[in-house]
């Protein structure tokens, strides 16, 4: 079984990139474009590894993320 990767971004471009990496590299990958997806998305699919953004667009966000 795949290891399961979630990155969480709300940079498009580096989610992109990131993912493409990645997969060439035989990772399984689950994105997110803010924290509430993210957090939706992990609890879901339950994630061997999360790659998040603290710094996102709402002040704090990365961080509650991250806190929860």
């Amino acid at each position: 079984m795949k290891t399961k990767i979630l990155l969480i971004d709300d940079d498009v471009d580096l989610i992109e990139m990131n993912r493409a990496f990645l997969e060439q590299h035989d990772f399984d990958v689950l994105t997110a474009f803010n924290g509430t997806e993210g957090l939706e998305t992990a609890r879901k699919d339950r994630p061997d590894l999360i790659v998040l953004d603290v710094m996102m667009t709402e002040v704090g966000e990365g961080f509650e993320v991250a806190r929860q």
